[in-house]
């Protein structure tokens, strides 16, 4: 892990991100860019082990991050986060408690984060970030629900098409995510996934 410099580029994507959850004023944004921060992680690398207590809300510009817990010897996934996507261990951050996630970087990954105590202090002096923030929140709730229910259905055929037509991070998680991870999100074996993803574009195709 390594902190970096922000750019432009950095800055635009940040606005971007923000803007489809609610209208953002120049004003806001430029508040929020006192206090957000960047960092880089290697391929591999953590970013929050279990056990450590989740202080940050990250956005992540470029790679892709699995989080975990562990059940015995087997890996479950929580969640897989791509570009332009939120992300934190939310029972952790809320409660201040240890986290039982574990985040790691699946490929090389830059993220843009701030943290806890910095975005509360500001979203207590304004009162359009507040919303803002009650808006990111509620899509990123609205985007766990989906994926609960469609973890619902043990036909991994259903669960696949729901997968692209009810997740919204769906297309993200496509682009440069390893199968096997995606795999493990469906809740389905490799094998299984392989196949479902095979029948999906053959009868897209037809």
């Amino acid at each position: 892990m390594k902190s970096m410099t922000i750019t432009k580029e950095d800055y635009q994507l940040l606005y971007d991100c923000l803007a489809q959850n609610a209208e953002l004023s120049q004003h806001l944004f430029t508040s929020i860019c006192t206090i957000v921060q960047k960092e880089f992680y290697q391929k591999g690398e953590c970013l929050l082990k279990a056990g450590d207590i989740s202080t940050r809300s990250c956005l992540v510009i470029k790679g892709v991050v699995h989080q975990f817990v562990y059940d015995i010897d087997e890996t479950i996934t929580t969640n897989i986060t791509p570009q332009y996507l939120f992300f934190n261990s939310l029972k952790s951050y809320i409660e201040g408690s240890p986290s039982i996630e574990i985040h790691e970087a699946i490929t090389d990954v830059e993220l843009l984060y701030f943290e806890k105590q910095d975005i509360e202090e500001l979203a207590k002096k304004d009162k359009e970030l507040s919303y803002l923030l009650y808006k990111v929140h509620e899509n990123i709730l609205l985007d766990r629900e989906n994926r609960m229910f469609l973890l619902q259905h043990r036909n991994p055929s259903k669960r696949y098409q729901l997968f692209h037509e009810t997740v919204e991070r769906s297309n993200w998680i496509l682009d440069g995510t390893p199968d096997k991870y995606i795999a493990s999100y469906l809740n389905m074996t490799p094998q299984q996934y392989s196949k479902e993803k095979r029948n999906y574009l053959l009868q897209k195709n037809d």
